[in-house]
């Protein structure tokens, strides 16, 4: 494990470690918090947007990456304190576009060749609330699977976002396990309380074939298939959205 892996792991689980005991030590007062306001309901749907911050190995071939998420949550006991959490979420860490001629117009039709590395994690695991009331922390383990994949795309200059030939240049699923640490911010009460959610999620990627800018731009100038880096593949994504009971 790299430094920033173990540091990483060590703080989630100093987290989990901390909120657990404090659960466990003092059920009462986390009921009676939660008597005080708490929202109700068998469970929530939250949506939000995200910036990653890749480490390690993938920090040095990557950069930041951008996206959106959502996830259900679902509470196992009366008082909400554990909760079964399901995460799907899309991240874009690479995003390139080349003005190319039409091969036979003598470069009077410009095509646009556009290239976009992209990963979607799906995963899932227990989180433990805190004493809920206006502000809620919680601390989440998670597992699942992540793909990774590199596409292109041409399509016309005037035609954006319409391409007319595609191609996946790389793809790999793997497992993924991490964690995740936030907190809920309640602005709504009422039958459906709404909650802004804010945190951040580790997840770690053992061994992954993917694309980086560099590798795309040899394959275009060599003019040849893109040849993929495998390794590690670690990062944080920071999140801010919207929670809300539904059901």
């Amino acid at each position: 494990m790299s430094r920033v892996s173990i540091g990483s792991f060590r703080v989630a689980s100093a987290l989990v470690a901390a909120l657990t005991t404090a659960l466990l030590a003092n059920p009462a007062k986390a009921q009676s918090s939660g008597e005080a306001g708490a929202p109700s309901g068998r469970g929530s749907v939250g949506v939000h947007l995200q910036i990653s911050e890749p480490k390690g190995e993938f920090g040095r071939n990557t950069g930041n990456g951008y996206g959106f998420g959502g996830y259900v949550l679902m509470r196992l006991d009366p008082n909400s304190i554990v909760n079964l959490r399901g995460d799907v979420s899309f991240l874009m860490y690479g995003n390139t576009t080349r003005r190319i001629p039409l091969g036979g117009t003598g470069g009077l039709i410009q095509l646009d060749l556009r290239t976009t590395s992209n990963i979607v994690s799906v995963v899932t695991g227990p989180q433990l609330l805190g004493p809920t009331g206006t502000f809620t922390p919680y601390a989440t383990a998670l597992g699942g699977f992540s793909v990774f994949w590199t596409s292109s795309a041409i399509e016309g200059s005037a035609n954006e976002n319409d391409p007319f030939a595609t191609t996946t240049n790389a793809s790999d699923a793997v497992w993924a396990y991490g964690g995740a640490v936030g907190s809920y911010i309640r602005v709504s009460n009422g039958k459906n309380p709404v909650r802004i959610d804010l945190g951040a999620r580790f997840l770690r990627h053992d061994d992954v074939r993917y694309l980086n800018a560099d590798r795309v731009r040899e394959a275009y100038s060599n003019d040849r298939p893109p040849v993929p880096i495998r390794g590690r593949a670690d990062f944080v994504t920071y999140y801010v959205g919207v929670n809300a009971i539904v059901f």
